[in-house]
């Protein structure tokens, strides 16, 4: 009675922390792809019952063979033998069959989860998906969505297979001997206690388990993408160190989680085995007294064997279920997260359809820029940006150039004000996932994927053709090198396209942007790898290619700002218009604090003056 009050309220602490409730809808989750692959996953179940029975029945042939042998009933010998054959070959037939089975639905439940999943996980909002690592995502799209995989296909269809071996060989040894029946279910309580704690120790070393398998792609991840800086910076031997360290914790969490793993598998074990001899031996003692037959025990000890390990099967069951439930809350965490919107409302069809003819006008208003429960990067914004304008980006790295571009592509959300797009004399419209497409972006760094150069043109134009891709490479002065290779634009790239050069790479990405033929150019120091004179002829190709685009740079150097119409200074708290002179001050203080920059810069307040330059 006191153990029962004992577990009443560990239930109860349990139900007020909210872990049942986590672990119900954990199921419930996992149950909407039950559901939807109900008909596959019944098939599978029967397939598996039908081997159960299979194995039943053998064990009940086998019975009257050996009586027939023994001389008990020798006029059913060619029936017992024929029945064992055909038994026998049907379970062969039967397992190919299931094996068969099992491939052709696990790929195609594999795939159409992987997919749903996916497809949730890339329209998540950004802004709250790149609160997790890279690594760690990619560890929850795979490892964590192979084991929910596992437990929907074969749950089901294992735990009744093991009840119908459980229930059948129990229902014959019922028939036959109840007593041998209640000997053989005298193990199931001591099991299911000894479990009990294994169950409670493994949720939580599954758990760590899993943790630490998302840090360690994580690592690796950065560990190969830094290869090159990592041995020119002589660290080698620091990383090697990393790595030693990664598997050791592997090694300890793993050693951790088989000890209380096999301390729950002996005792139950042990169970298992006592209650066997005591089946065997009652078997035996049943058979000297005369009251069964031979071919009754050997029925009666298969069926007590296959009693034990069904109900065995089923406990076991359990931490894969739990390990399960830890993969699937893992990855409801990041299939929960906000989705973005991108609906196409009939104003923004007809934005889209007159954005290249009128241009767009980008606009900020009162915005407060900031990361999740970061102090604001600035605050109270006035910025904009009109068809057949440069407008210029300033400021010290880092204090929020690329923010301002995050906000106008929808990627960051304003925590207060708002930003706009409008085309000709229509209303403005707020920003978001939806008005991406108005927007290309060459952000910083090699943003070039495996494939040709030409793939990389015309991802945003799948069915650009070759004279449209040589057009946008001429336009970002990349032609010149790229007809010179041995392929020309059709020359493979790999090893993040190792063998061009920092500038060939950006100019790559510039052509990219320009066959994508948006109204509106986002250029995230863009340009930082040319020489002058190649920057100079790239924006100037850029805007003759569309004298309606608006163009956005961000850059450090004077000579992309002489081309700029206005140029906006982002740093301590503000972004707001800064003239020729206080642009000069600026690029004067380039050795200087970027707290003293930015205060030499601004001056007094220029907040609303807007100087062409």
């Amino acid at each position: 009675m006191k153990y029962l009050i004992s577990y009443l309220q560990r239930i109860i602490r349990r139900i007020r922390e909210g872990r049942l409730q986590e672990l119900l809808a954990q199921w419930v989750w996992m149950g909407r792809y039950v559901r939807r692959f109900w008909l596959l996953i019944g098939g599978y179940t029967l397939l598996n019952m039908t081997g159960s029975a299979l194995g039943l029945a053998t064990s009940m042939v086998s019975q009257t063979l050996v009586d027939s042998v023994t001389g008990h009933n020798s006029g059913m010998l060619g029936f017992a033998a024929a029945a064992y054959v055909g038994v026998g070959v049907g379970q062969i037939f039967i397992s190919a069959i299931r094996s068969r089975a099992s491939l052709k639905i696990n790929l195609r439940i594999s795939q159409a989860i992987r997919l749903d999943i996916f497809d949730q996980v890339i329209q998540a909002d950004w802004e709250s998906l790149s609160e997790y690592r890279p690594g760690d995502i990619q560890y929850r799209l795979n490892g964590d969505v192979m084991v929910v995989i596992n437990n929907v296909l074969t749950f089901i269809p294992s735990l009744a297979s093991m009840l119908v071996s459980f229930g059948g060989a129990f229902l014959v040894m019922v028939q036959n001997d109840p007593t041998m029946a209640a000997i053989a279910l005298c193990g199931a309580p001591i099991s299911l206690l000894a479990s009990r704690y294994n169950i409670i120790k493994m949720r939580e070393y599954e758990r760590k388990n899993q943790e630490f398998a998302s840090q360690n792609v994580s690592f690796n991840q950065e560990l190969f993408q830094n290869l090159q800086t990592i041995k020119a910076f002589g660290l080698v031997d620091t990383f090697t160190g990393r790595y030693k360290e990664q598997q050791q914790t592997s090694v300890r969490i793993q050693l951790d989680r088989n000890k209380y793993q096999q301390l729950g598998n002996i005792l139950t074990s042990l169970v298992g085995q006592a209650i066997g001899y005591a089946c065997y031996g009652f078997a035996i003692f049943r058979l000297w007294q005369g009251q069964i037959s031979y071919g009754t025990m050997t029925m009666l000890v298969g069926m007590a064997g296959s009693l034990r390990g069904s109900f065995s099967s089923v406990v076991n069951l359990v931490p894969s279920a739990l390990r399960a439930c830890i993969s699937a809350g893992r990855i409801m965490e990041i299939t929960g997260l906000p989705r973005e919107t991108v609906a196409d409302t009939p104003k923004l069809q007809e934005m889209f359809a007159h954005a290249h003819d009128t241009g767009v006008l980008v606009e900020m208003h009162g915005v407060t820029a900031a990361y999740a429960k970061d102090k604001p990067v600035y605050t109270d914004a006035e910025f904009r940006a009109a068809p057949g304008e440069i407008i210029g980006l300033v400021g010290p790295s880092g204090l929020g150039k690329t923010t301002t571009l995050k906000l106008l592509l929808g990627l960051l959300h304003p925590r207060a004000g708002e930003v706009t797009v409008t085309c000709g004399g229509q209303e403005p419209e707020p920003v978001s996932a939806a008005t991406r497409r108005l927007f290309s972006y060459i952000p910083q760094g090699n943003t070039l994927f495996s494939g040709t150069i030409a793939d990389n043109v015309r991802l945003m134009r799948p069915n650009a053709s070759d004279e449209e891709v040589e057009r946008a490479l001429q336009a970002a002065c990349a032609w010149d090198f790229v007809s010179e290779l041995e392929d020309g634009m059709h020359t493979a790239l790999r090893d993040n396209a190792q063998r061009l050069s920092e500038g060939q790479k950006q100019r790559i990405s510039i052509a990219r942007a320009i066959l994508a033929d948006a109204p509106v150019l986002l250029l995230d120091e863009a340009t930082s790898a040319l020489d002058v004179a190649t920057e100079r002829r790239v924006l100037e190709k850029i805007i003759r290619h569309d004298p309606k685009r608006t163009v956005i740079v961000t850059a450090h150097r004077p000579s992309v700002f002489a081309q700029c119409t206005r140029v906006y200074l982002v740093g301590s708290g503000k972004c707001e218009v800064i003239n020729n002179e206080q642009l000069q001050k600026f690029l004067d203080g380039e050795g200087q604090d970027a707290g003293e920059r930015l205060t030499a810069a601004a001056g007094n307040d220029t907040r609303g003056e807007e100087t062409d330059l």
